[in-house]
């Protein structure tokens, strides 16, 4: 997460030669003077990408995310530039989007 927003869920995988993961764009970042949190180590690739990725999307999600908001999408025309924002269902009225998508909780 950057600043609050979701980019994308990248991480960067890097093995140190103690056999432990990190992130290099985070170590980057810390070295670099971008990010104040030191880079967290982990025991394997996959407590890595459990860790570092799903789970804090996961709690972004649902803290974010409930029935009364909808996913817009819209794209320039011709598609060569898409993009997409959650809004509630009263900010959706709002615009022109091109599709709106209902967020829904239970199955």
């Amino acid at each position: 997460m950057f600043q609050g927003i979701f980019w994308d869920i990248v991480a960067a995988p890097y093995r140190t030669r103690q056999g432990e993961y990190c992130c290099s764009l985070c170590v980057d970042a810390y070295e670099n003077g971008y990010a104040e949190e030191k880079p967290i180590y982990y025991s394997s690739r996959k407590e890595l990408w459990i860790q570092h990725c799903y789970e804090p999307f996961l709690k972004w999600a649902n803290d974010n995310l409930n029935s009364s908001h909808c996913l817009c999408l819209q794209e320039i025309e011709g598609g060569g530039i898409t993009w997409a924002k959650i809004k509630t269902l009263e900010e959706a009225k709002v615009g022109s989007w091109k599709f709106i998508i209902p967020l829904v909780k239970d199955k």
